[in-house]
């Protein structure tokens, strides 16, 4: 009687462990290509003011459109969910919602099969 109810809990655990692991996976790989794409939107300073003002501020549209395509060329390694963009005139700020698949636990009654990621990034433009 023991011994069934022992290897239902040895499963249960290792599920948990390989989805555990896959989620950290995913949260490290999303944090990874959403923090390349925060500093490639940092990268997009307005020139017109660099030459008319003197000052080196972050071109909002430039900025959102960095991000964009940073991510169709660096896919995320789940569903987005929302992407946030937020753009200050030397700061920008990209916050990630991935929507990732259990591997192991989807199959239990009552366990969610989905997993939702957040990421954060900022990249600070240095005059």
């Amino acid at each position: 009687m023991l011994v069934p109810a022992l290897a239902l809990v040895a499963v249960a655990l290792t599920g948990t462990a390989i989805d555990l692991v896959a989620v950290q996976a995913v949260q490290r790989r999303t944090q990874s290509v959403i923090a390349s794409a925060a500093d490639d939107a940092a990268g997009m300073v307005d020139a017109r003011r660099i030459q008319l003002d003197a000052v080196t501020i972050v071109d909002p549209v430039a900025a959102r459109r960095a991000v964009e395509n940073h991510l169709r060329a660096s896919p995320l390694p789940g569903r987005l969910q929302r992407l946030d963009v937020t753009v200050r005139a030397d700061r920008v700020d990209v916050v990630a919602r991935v929507e990732v698949r259990r591997i192991v636990l989807r199959a239990l009654p009552g366990v969610d099969r989905d997993v939702i990621v957040v990421a954060r990034a900022s990249a600070v433009v240095d005059p």
